[in-house]
């Protein structure tokens, strides 16, 4: 009732301008009228904010009351709204006026001491007194529900605040940007990454001070640089320079070839500690690029998104939709290194995730737990999919480097209004679907998280969940050694529609067919008949 009311008037005092405020309260002064008296126009100027605003709804509902109403009623009104003007003024600087029942007390209070004035000389009686009091509290309700006029600083200083804050994530998105295609140019080619420099420098060492010198390097020059041309194709396969590498007349003419070739052998291992060196700087340079490039993703889309509204309130009821799910750790073990979670975002996503750790025990536990929360933050957070799947794998990756572990993901991620829903599979086991007795069965080929390249992340599986229908994830241990023909048949077979107790007998089975041999979870979703076809 309250909003019902809050929106009508919000509709009258749309026009927040001094000429809006001005034409509302003289307006409302002759809307409604109880013995001489205008509660909504003493209501209306009490709600205003900003000095501008109330000077003008005071004036605009002055020059109605007198307009429209007996004399003595007319300045009887005008002291009520001279009087509440003057006690916003006097807290204006302080903290009493944004409090919420501060106008609705200030004008209660002024309506009463005002009114009790002429109650005192007109006499009381049962009827006045109960007229009075009638008056001064529709006054104060009124003033607690049409407190809706914004005050205008506060908002243009809002808007201008988060019209700061996005160019400062635009500009903040465009420095890394730049400094991703920064990471993109190619290289300067270096001398020393030439195989020849190896050549060269060992015959500075050696071949300098030889008798043969000017013989191979001057007359012979074509020879010597043929041979050592020749050598060079099986010196780098193997990593070292041996006397083979070289043609007959080379090795018989050159008359210091054993120094000659521990000379080569010495700058052929810098050549090659070398290349390892810019190898493995080349492959931190594309790791941070790709992480520079997700940090300009992230700063982009936070710019773009206007303030989000809970569209998970939509939902505030019971849920059309039922989860169920379980673990069960290897045998032997008493940790389960698999982690399955459910959960609602406020954008209004229902998301269903099982990460599954390297090995079994703590470590495995750590590594797919650590996994899984720090996808579930991003998606809570509003980050799309496929945004934050790419963050999370380059942070594995790098972790990889460390721990030599991987981590399985298996997310669901469905619109709770329309129930199009996205199946993103890294190293995970198959998803099945059920409907009308039908199963589907829903298989990724990617690497798991840590071990796929973020520049070329597989797409994934987009479809819409109908109403009546299973959807099924489980981990890899579930289904044993022997295949998943049996959950399969198993699912195709089921005739209820509780998720949890499916769960709880594809468990049971499993451990029947050798499920104990690894960590086992389970996800199944179950989308009710009370779904609203869309």
């Amino acid at each position: 009732m309250r909003l019902r009311v809050r929106s009508l008037f919000k509709k009258l005092q749309t026009p927040v301008g001094r000429l809006g405020a001005f034409a509302a309260g003289g307006f409302l002064a002759t809307l409604l009228s109880l013995g001489g008296r205008a509660p909504l126009a003493v209501a209306f100027l009490s709600a205003c904010h900003g000095q501008d605003h109330l000077l003008s709804a005071l004036t605009g509902s002055a020059l109605g009351a007198v307009a429209t109403m007996a004399f003595n009623d007319g300045l009887r009104h005008c002291a009520v709204l001279v009087l509440i003007y003057a006690m916003f003024a006097a807290f204006r600087d302080t903290k009493y006026l944004q409090r919420e029942l501060f106008r609705p007390l200030t004008a209660a209070g002024m309506t009463a001491a005002v009114e009790l004035a002429y109650l005192l000389q007109g006499g009381v009686t049962w009827p006045h007194l109960a007229a009075y009091l009638t008056y001064v509290l529709v006054v104060g309700l009124l003033t607690h529900y049409l407190q809706l006029l914004p005050d205008q600083r506060k908002t243009e200083g809002r808007d201008s605040a988060l019209t700061a804050l996005r160019k400062r994530l635009e500009l903040s998105a465009a420095a890394f940007r730049d400094l991703y295609n920064s990471f993109s140019r190619p290289p300067t080619p270096r001398n020393d990454e030439n195989p020849a420099v190896v050549f060269d420098r060992a015959a500075e060492r050696v071949c300098r001070d030889c008798a043969n010198c000017p013989l191979c390097w001057g007359q012979e020059y074509i020879t010597t640089f043929n041979a050592l041309n020749d050598a060079t194709p099986a010196m780098l396969q193997r990593g070292r320079s041996l006397p083979e590498d070289y043609p007959e007349h080379f090795r018989e003419r050159c008359g210091s070839l054993p120094k000659f070739l521990a000379a080569v052998n010495q700058e052929l291992t810098s050549l090659l500690l070398r290349r390892q060196y810019r190898r493995r700087l080349d492959a931190e340079r594309q790791r941070a690029r790709g992480q520079y490039a997700q940090l300009s993703e992230f700063l982009s889309y936070a710019a773009q998104q206007p303030p989000e509204t809970n569209a998970a309130a939509a939902f505030a009821g019971e849920r059309p939709w039922q989860v169920g799910g379980a673990l069960r750790c290897k045998e032997g073990e008493h940790v389960c290194g698999d982690t399955a979670l459910h959960f609602e975002t406020e954008g209004g996503k229902l998301c269903l995730l099982i990460s599954d750790g390297m090995g079994s025990g703590e470590e495995a536990q750590r590594e797919s737990l650590n996994a899984a929360r720090l996808l579930e933050q991003f998606l809570r957070a509003g980050v799309e999919p496929e945004s934050a799947l790419k963050t999370m794998n380059a942070a594995l990756n790098l972790r990889n480097e460390e721990t030599g572990s991987f981590t399985t993901i298996d997310l669901l991620v469905m619109d709770m209004a329309t129930r199009e829903a996205a199946l993103y599979k890294y190293g995970a086991a198959p998803t099945y679907i059920k409907r009308l007795g039908a199963v589907r069965r829903l298989a990724g080929s990617a690497l798991p998280a840590g071990l796929q390249e973020t520049h070329s992340l597989p797409a994934p599986i987009r479809f819409r969940l109908e109403q009546d229908t299973f959807l099924l994830m489980a981990s890899d241990g579930v289904a044993g050694e022997e295949g998943d023909d049996w959950l399969q048949n198993t699912l195709a077979g089921w005739q209820g529609d509780d998720p949890q107790r499916l769960v709880s007998l594809l468990m049971g089975e499993s451990r029947s067919r050798g499920g104990l041999k690894d960590d086992c979870s389970i996800l199944c979703l179950h989308m009710g008949r009370g779904v609203k076809e869309v």
